[in-house]
């Protein structure tokens, strides 16, 4: 398998704990992009706790931001943004996420409290998320 070196800078901050901000969005979406060069960034995966606490979430996700201002924020506020998306997923049980529905859903809740959390420091910061990897256990 060949990556190329987008691939290989991502692969690398899984294991370093970096977060890449870049113009290219890859994920496909349902609802069109804040903008075709809209920055975004690349969270470290998450590994959660159900309500249930005998499952468990493991997701990656990509953010989609409003302009390229906003990355350098999504940097300073990321202890924010992890908290946020950490509580929210951890009182979810896996029947509420495990539909189409139910992640389209979960993707609007954390845009949604993202932006309120964000918005204490900034405007809106968050255009749209898209899940890379969701498997619950």
């Amino acid at each position: 398998m060949r990556i190329g070196i987008r691939e290989f800078i991502f692969l690398s901050s899984l294991f370093f704990g970096t977060v890449f901000i870049t113009n290219d969005a890859r994920a496909n979406s349902d609802k069109a992009p804040a903008s075709e060069s809209a920055p975004v960034a690349r969270l470290e995966p998450f590994v959660v706790n159900l309500s249930r606490f005998d499952q468990y979430l493991q997701t990656t996700m990509t953010l989609q931001l409003m302009n390229a201002n906003a990355a350098e924020k999504i940097k300073q506020l990321m202890p924010v943004i992890r908290h946020v998306i950490i509580l929210t997923l951890s009182g979810k049980e896996s029947a509420d996420i495990l539909t189409t529905a139910g992640k389209k859903y979960l993707i609007d809740e954390l845009r949604d409290k993202l932006n309120k959390a964000l918005t204490q420091w900034d405007k809106e910061i968050v255009a749209e998320i898209f899940l890379e990897n969701f498997v619950v256990q």
